[in-house]
């Protein structure tokens, strides 16, 4: 069977190498020219790596590790201390460190033991965060009417631990405030990562995400006669009377045909390029009760290391929500004699909430986040800023707002020959580099197990 894969993110690389493992024919166009969606990665013309957003495997992304073991990329991240950290002023840090003991105990221990909760907040979590822990699938779904923030404050659980601890949680995940975000992916999240002790551990990649596990996956599929195409974007579907598709037509006038279609394309994007026809299902016109999360990530280049600390770290009050200093983090990449980096830290950081930040010219924004890290980093102060990058998504992950979950579709659409992957699609996950990769898995096991093969 031949297979037109739209989008070379994790989702559409993800199924592809599930189907040309079944000996499918597999064909995948990129509408850019770099592979890996909302974690691609590119050279400038320094030499440097740009980053499209700060990406880490969790433990819990067992899916995301099947697939990078699969392609031979399992050794191309490595884990950190198993420990939250936040940024604090004057160089100060909080940390929530798990217990030596199994789950849920590992938290609830830990949790008694961090230093930036009170003792009223550490109660009031235990007791208000119970449900979350005891809940099921179908508790969490009944959940997604109301935002985090009620959620939170209806079991009682405190509200210094709301901004404290929570707030950073739900910036980092969606981009977007808890008193914005469903209370169902956080309290989700909560679920798999307290009952679990090795969920919650963060990975970082050696070199980069693209160097470290989109391109093994671009070499995997086209090793197994997968085939991609970049500068290949999507115009619209010449559809058969029945309404499923025909062809398939790029912008640049050339015809795809094939036995399936699979959009992994970002919710937004397929909206531009559904016929009229389709819209008269349900289904279809469901995809525009979504919108995207606006988000931006900052890279600086320091003349000499700000911190030494080789983990993912949280903020509270700062335009950035979660970082890391990445020449310490990715040993293979962002080290002296790579591009600009001369030994210095290199600050990857991820800017949200961002909606106040897209129309803002990039020299007011560098300023601002500066400010920040001088306030966080005091070694900052003394250092030279050798170069900075901002790379603006206004849409990126789909916000997961209350009452939204619900709309999220089946990969089978009422197309009998197209399908869609990606994170926003229904998979027991969050919109994430997992979310996109079981994504990819799902939609391949229905397509084979309607089509045939």
């Amino acid at each position: 069977m031949k297979i037109a894969i739209f989008g070379a993110g994790v989702a559409g690389l993800s199924a592809a190498i599930e189907l040309v493992d079944k000996g499918h024919s597999v064909e995948i166009y990129e509408k850019r020219k770099v592979l890996g969606g909302k974690v691609s990665v590119w050279k400038d013309s320094d030499g440097d790596s740009v980053e499209s957003g700060l990406h880490i495997v969790f433990g819990g992304y067992s899916q995301l590790q099947h697939y990078l073991k699969r392609v031979g990329a399992e050794n191309n991240y490595q884990w950190k201390e198993h420990a939250l950290i936040y940024a604090e002023s004057d160089g100060k840090q909080s940390f929530f460190k798990k217990a030596n003991l199994p789950s849920p105990w590992a938290e609830v221990v830990g949790g008694l033991q961090a230093d930036f909760l009170t003792m009223w907040d550490k109660v009031s979590l235990i007791k208000g965060l119970y449900p979350a822990l005891a809940g099921n699938e179908e508790y969490f779904r009944s959940q997604d009417h109301m935002t985090y923030s009620e959620w939170h404050r209806l079991r009682g659980a405190s509200e210094h631990s709301l901004q404290k601890l929570w707030r950073a949680i739900a910036l980092a995940m969606n981009f977007i405030e808890p008193n914005v975000i469903s209370a169902r992916p956080m309290i989700t999240i909560f679920k798999y990562f307290g009952t679990d002790y090795a969920a919650t551990k963060f990975g970082f990649f050696r070199k980069n995400p693209g160097d470290s596990m989109i391109e093994p996956m671009r070499q995997y599929i086209q090793s197994k006669g997968g085939r991609i195409f970049v500068d290949a974007k999507l115009g619209r579907f010449e559809l058969n009377s029945d309404e499923s598709i025909r062809h398939a037509v790029l912008r640049d006038g050339h015809t795809i045909t094939a036995d399936a279609y699979i959009s992994a394309l970002p919710v937004h994007n397929i909206k531009t390029v559904l016929p009229v026809e389709w819209l008269a299902h349900k289904y279809f016109r469901n995809l525009h009760q979504f919108e995207g999360s606006p988000v931006a990530n900052c890279q600086l280049w320091f003349d000499r290391k700000i911190t030494d600390t080789d983990n993912l770290m949280f903020s509270q009050g700062t335009t950035f929500a979660t970082f890391a200093d990445v020449s310490l983090t990715c040993p293979e990449d962002f080290q002296k004699g790579t591009g600009t980096a001369n030994g210095g830290s290199v600050m990857s950081l991820v800017l949200a909430p961002a909606h106040q930040l897209m129309d803002m010219p990039g020299e007011v924004i560098i300023s601002m986040v500066m400010q920040d890290i001088h306030d966080r980093f005091p070694k900052s102060r003394d250092a030279k800023l050798l170069k900075s990058t901002l790379v603006k998504i206004p849409q990126s992950v789909y916000k997961a707002v209350p009452d939204v979950d619900q709309y999220r579709p089946d990969q089978i659409t009422p197309i009998k020959n197209f399908f869609l992957a990606g994170d926003y699609t229904y998979q027991r996950y969050l919109a994430s580099m997992e979310g996109a990769a079981l994504s990819g898995k799902q939609v391949a096991e229905k397509l084979l197990s309607k089509l045939g093969g």
